[in-house]
Parts: structure tokens; sequence; C-alpha cells
């Protein structure tokens, strides 16, 4: 099958070589301006990038590499991957390329099938994923002059949503192509709450805006922040739980917790622990400006706040991090956010509360 990965950080470079390595062939998009090293070595290497996994290296070689998002128009499924912070800015060009024809998966969506919909006329079978169902680090000093990425997790099952319903199992059936373990088992707004990012990162990154700014680079959230016996951390992050599990709850959706969503199975706690201290949680986030809190309480925090308002609902914790956030970095992420207004689904949510 013919894909297009958009976004050249860590996800669309694991996800364009896992998928080159089953055989497909994939046009790797970079879409912003900023350099990257990495980007850059692959262009030199001819698209050469390795992935490195339980200590064993295997190689693929990228077919086409570009900086033209109109290439997505030679392709059967194009992958966004890219911070949902930049999503709206994104549709409104590439909904000048893509049509009914072919599926668009984005990665992190927090519900960015309303900003294709309001940009294209002719859009296409648009399905929204939690996450990405391959985790890791690009690293370049692992081989030299090469490019390899460390695989930290790979996801069995990866539920997403299929925006039109009645494109769903011709959507799945392709989809399950390029990944068997994509599963349709959320709604659109499921699969944007449920994102375990909008919970886990914004708590730990926010609680610990002191360790990160103190450590300069050496700070991991997931083994500092939720280590065992941070009880305090611990009850900040399961309140904002219950608060996400309200508003779903109230809009007749599923109040799936985090653990979960996150796919945290049998004992939740244990596993959450268990996968916090694993060797393979990479060092992050390493600022105070990364998209541990940029995109997740712009992107994920704000639009729950904005649902539950439009519902009559309170969500103090929701706001408070909001808030803390905001003045920390000296962003009025309300502003800057994301919300239903934005997305123009006010009649959307309506609809779920008659």
């Amino acid at each position: 099958m013919n894909v297009s990965v958009i976004g050249s950080g860590n996800v669309g470079m694991a996800i364009a070589a896992d998928l080159s390595m089953k055989g497909h062939e994939v046009w790797l998009i970079k879409s912003s301006a900023s350099p990257s090293r990495a980007y850059e070595r692959l262009l030199s290497n001819e698209g050469m990038i390795y992935m490195k996994e339980d200590g064993a290296y295997s190689g693929t070689k990228l077919q086409h590499m570009s900086n033209d998002l109109s290439d997505t128009a030679k392709t059967d499924v194009v992958i966004v991957t890219i911070q949902s912070t930049y999503h709206e800015d994104l549709f409104k060009e590439l909904c000048k390329h893509i049509s009914s024809r072919q599926i668009v998966i984005v990665i992190c969506s927090y519900m960015s099938s309303f900003y294709i919909t309001k940009f294209s006329r002719d859009y296409p079978t648009i399905a929204e994923a939690t996450g990405p169902y391959i985790e890791g680090r690009v690293e370049l000093e692992d081989i030299a002059g090469q490019v390899v990425f460390r695989v930290g997790c790979r996801l069995t099952r990866s539920p997403l949503s299929v925006f039109q319903r009645e494109r769903a199992d011709s959507c799945m059936s392709k989809i399950k192509q390029l990944f068997s373990g994509w599963s349709n088992d959320y709604s659109i707004i499921e699969s944007a709450l449920l994102n375990p990012n909008l919970v886990i990162h914004t708590v730990g990154a926010i609680m610990s805006i002191p360790r990160i700014e103190y450590s300069h680079g050496q700070f991991c959230m997931y083994r500092e922040a939720y280590a065992r016996g941070n009880e305090a951390t611990m009850n900040i992050m399961l309140e904002l739980d219950k608060e996400k599990k309200s508003v779903l709850q109230a809009i007749g959706q599923r109040p799936i917790d985090v653990f979960e969503a996150g796919g945290f199975l049998g004992n939740p706690m244990e596993s959450f622990y268990r996968y916090s201290e694993s060797e393979q949680r990479a060092v992050s986030p390493t600022s105070v400006k990364s998209r541990y809190i940029t995109e997740d309480v712009s992107q994920g925090l704000v639009l729950l706040e904005s649902i539950a308002e439009r519902i009559g609902l309170r969500v103090p914790v929701a706001s408070s991090l909001i808030d803390i956030s905001g003045v920390a970095l000296g962003v009025d992420f309300r502003q800057a956010g994301r919300t239903i207004e934005k997305l123009e689904a006010q009649l959307f949510i309506n609809s779920l509360t008659k």
C-alpha cells in the first residue's frame, strides 16, 4: 500500500520505518521549516534508517522523502504524526491535496476530524488514534553516521475511532493491512479524551516544573513524578481522571479510566509502575516548554474544560492546571488552545446531551 507519513519526529520516523519494513511504499513528509539533524541525515543516507529492538538491529530504506504536502495526493493512506498544536494550520493546507478516495489517520488527535471537515468539501475517511502503536526515540549516536530508532514500546492493540461510521468497515479492512492491532473501539470524543497524555503528561510535567528546570535535561517524568510512594502526585492525576470520566459520562460516552485507556492491564497500578520504572522510558521532558505541557494542556485540558463548560460541569483540577501552567510559561493557553468553538463542534456536543 502507498502511505504518506506527515511528521519527521520520533513517531513519524518510527511508523515510516515500521511500514517500510513491512513492504509498504512510504513517503516521509517533513511538515515544518525548522532544521532537523535526523531528517538531514536520512536525506544524506538515501532514506536509510535502523530500528533497534530488544538489542537487535534491522534496517530499511524509505523510498520517498519530501517537504511537499502535495505528495500526499499520491498515496492511499495519510498518517499525521505532528503535534496536535499545529493541526489546524496543517489541515488548512493539507485539505487542498487530499480527497474522499483516501484515508487519513490522525495520531494523538483531540478531535481533529472537525478541522478536516471545516476545511474540506471532499473530505477523506478519517480515523483518530489516541496514540502511536510504537514508541521510542530517534538516536544519532548509536551507529556512526546513521539514524537509529530505539523501540521503547510496541503495542499489540491500539484503539481508534472512525469519524464516518458508514465507512468504518471499509476503513478498518484497509488500515489493518498497515497495523493489525488497530481497532475501531472508540467514538470521536472518546478517542480525544481517552488519550492518556491528557491526564498523565499534564499532571506529571506541571507538578515537576522545578525539577525539570533544575535537572537541565536529565528529568524522566515517568520514573520520577510517578515513582512508587509519590502519593500526592498520584492523587492529583486520579482526581483529574475522575473529572475526565464525569464529562464523558455526562455526554453519554464511556467513562474509561486512564489505566484501561493506557493499556495497563491486570493489576492496573502495578502495571503502570512497572511501565514507569522501565529502563526504556526516555529522559523527557527536557524543558518546561515541551509538548507534555504546551500540547497536552492547550489541546487536551482546554478542550476538556470547554466541553465541561458547554454542558454545565466544573472541572476544577483541569482548570487549575491550565492556570498554573499558563502562569509558569507565560502563555494564555485558553486563548491559544483548542475548544469546541474553534473546532466548530458545538452542535455535535449538543447532540450528545439530548
